[in-house]
C-alpha cells in the first residue's frame, strides 16, 4: 500500500478553499475606483448647475444612470461575498458586477459632453 491517508498535519486542499479570490480582487478594485467615481458624480452635478433653462436638462438621464450605478456597485460589493461562496459556477461573473457598475458610471458621466 503506497497510498497514505491524510492526517491532521497534512489536510487535503480542495478548490472550494479558494472561493474568496475573485470577490477579494473585485472588492479591492471596486474600493479603489469608488472615490473617483463619487468625485466624478459630484463634478457632473456641478457641471450642470447652469442648466436651469425652461426645458429639461439633457444631462439628467446621464446623472441618474451614474447615481444608480454607484449605488448598484456598493450593493453588489456586499452581496458578491455570499453569492461567490454559494454559487460556484457563477463566481467570476458575480465578482465582475461591481467593477462593471463603476465602469457604467464613468461612461455615463463622460458621455454628458459639452452640449449639456
Amino acid at each position: 500500500m503506497s497510498e497514505s491517508l491524510p492526517t491532521a498535519a497534512a489536510p487535503i486542499r480542495t478548490a472550494p478553499d479558494r472561493w474568496w479570490r475573485a470577490p477579494s480582487i473585485s472588492t479591492a478594485l471596486t474600493l479603489a475606483l469608488l472615490p473617483p467615481a463619487v468625485m466624478l458624480r459630484g463634478l457632473g452635478e456641478m457641471a450642470t448647475d447652469p442648466c436651469t433653462s425652461t426645458g429639461p436638462c439633457p444631462a439628467v438621464p446621464h446623472l441618474a444612470v451614474a447615481s444608480a450605478a454607484v449605488v448598484a456597485a456598493v450593493i453588489a460589493v456586499v452581496l458578491q461575498w455570499p453569492a461567490a461562496r454559494l454559487f460556484r459556477p457563477a463566481r467570476v461573473a458575480v465578482s465582475l458586477v461591481p467593477p462593471a457598475a463603476l465602469a457604467v458610471e464613468f461612461f455615463a458621466i463622460l458621455s454628458i459632453g459639452p452640449g449639456a
